[in-house]
């Protein structure tokens, strides 16, 4: 082979090889690479469907598996009984029904996607209940002083009522201390006992004795002519002894120690009841706690 010759083959053999390293080349281009790192996570991490109808199937009666059992854990959450054992029984169906019926949904007892976002949803934690506000209420009778109304109110409404006095002989005069009736208003319980005047010397009884309702002094509202008085000795009494009892009567004369008849409403300005009355309003308001912020409105 000539020079020429030699020359003309190396041209040819180079050509080839360019054209087969190229060929070679083209299909082994390596990834491009992205700054992105959201892009490159999705480049590297497989495929998966971005719905929640594998996570959260539609489910009905007969169905099983994972995804009842997290349906039944759901609503648990939201107060029904059950047991989250991953079976879609009838006490799983009637679950489902309820709660669709809770949240204005079809109640077709099938768990589709409008029953899974709606169980999704926190449960709402309910408010606690407000304490009941307790108060007393004496309401004078002006055409019969002696036959007023005392009642006990729970959010203002009557739990319980009594016949009650207050004064003496039709005294409706609030400055009278001693024979007025309680003056209007608002006033404090400022304690209560059962066995007031026990621990009193025989020489030194009071005379309000047992079951006691004390009340705050209260200014009275004096008319023209009148001066302003302070009350004081206000209770919420009967007739009886200091251990709850009745007394004898002597010779039949009025004692305070026992309750006589409905002349016994006349009181010394405070509020008066039977004896059983007056213990019965103790057992209303022992089964509530005695509440502290326990008031009398007299009007």
């Amino acid at each position: 082979m000539n020079r020429t010759s030699r020359s003309l083959w190396a041209a040819v053999t180079t050509a080839l090889t360019v054209t087969s390293l190229t060929a070679l080349a083209m299909t082994q281009v390596p990834a491009v690479a992205n700054d992105d790192p959201a892009v490159g996570a999705r480049q590297a991490a497989p495929l998966r469907p971005t719905t929640n109808d594998v996570e959260r199937p539609t489910l009905r009666n007969g169905s099983r598996g994972p995804a009842v059992t997290e349906l039944q854990r759901r609503l648990i959450a939201h107060g029904h009984t059950l047991t989250a054992d991953g079976i879609f029984g009838p006490r799983t169906e009637t679950a489902v029904k309820t709660f669709q019926q809770e949240h204005r949904l079809q109640a077709d007892g099938i768990a589709g996607p409008r029953t899974w976002n709606t169980l999704l949803t926190p449960p709402s934690t309910p408010n606690a209940p407000r304490p009941a506000t307790y108060s007393l209420k004496f309401t004078k009778n002006w055409n019969d002083p002696q036959n007023s109304r005392l009642a006990l109110l729970r959010d203002g409404k009557v739990v319980v009522s009594y016949r009650a006095g207050s004064g003496k002989d039709f005294s409706r005069n609030e400055c009278a201390s001693g024979s007025g009736w309680l003056p209007s208003g608002s006033y404090r319980i400022a304690g209560h006992m059962t066995n007031r005047g026990a621990d009193a010397l025989p020489w030194n009884q009071p005379a309000v004795q047992g079951y006691v309702i004390e009340l705050a002094d209260k200014a009275c509202k004096p008319v023209a002519g009148q001066k302003a008085v302070n009350r004081t000795d206000l209770f919420i009494h009967s007739e009886m002894k200091a251990d709850g009892t009745q007394g004898f009567s002597i010779f039949e004369q009025d004692s305070l120690r026992r309750w006589e008849g409905d002349a016994d409403y006349r009181s010394s300005g405070c509020i008066k009841l039977r004896p059983d009355d007056i213990k019965g309003l103790f057992r209303q308001l022992d089964r509530v706690g005695w509440p502290k912020n326990l008031t009398l409105q007299v009007s």
